[in-house]
């Protein structure tokens, strides 16, 4: 079965928790933590790992927590997967860096091409997908929606 792990729903979940509350607002992991029953200290990691890959600004201090570091609709589901867990990659062949190019099937592979296809389909989809989309069902709170997740 293919799905998202632990770590990524957490991530999202807090992506999501801060397009709510908006983007200029410093939010602690307790009380995200509180609202959600996310794990602290793996919903901590998450934040940190967010933080590094330029996702959300983190804030130092009694007053300090997290807030997003773009505005929703600028944040892809590919970005957020990609912070937490590294590359988006449905077969390890997908990969082209030099050193994973190739399996011990490559030569006789019959679906190499139609998964390579659908490992690049499923990508350029999580590219589109944002956290507005996610947090708002198709669209920011103050635009109405242009698209949604079905198109």
């Amino acid at each position: 079965m293919l799905s998202l792990t632990k770590r990524t729903e957490y991530a999202l979940i807090a992506m999501c928790h801060l397009a709510h509350v908006g983007r200029k607002k410093v939010v602690s992991a307790r009380d995200i933590h509180e609202e959600h029953g996310v794990p602290l200290p793996l919903l901590m990691g998450v934040l940190k790992k967010l933080g590094h890959a330029g996702l959300v600004e983190s804030v130092r201090g009694a007053r300090g927590g997290y807030m997003l570091a773009l505005a929703p609709e600028q944040l892809s589901l590919a970005a957020v997967i990609e912070a937490v867990e590294g590359p988006v990659q449905l077969v390890r062949c997908a990969d082209l860096s030099k050193q994973n190019r190739r399996c011990a099937l490559t030569k006789q592979c019959p679906i190499q091409r139609t998964v390579h296809r659908v490992h690049h389909q499923l990508r350029s989809f999580m590219s589109r997908v944002t956290i507005a989309d996610l947090a708002f069902d198709g669209g920011s709170p103050a635009v109405e929606p242009t698209r949604t997740l079905s198109e």
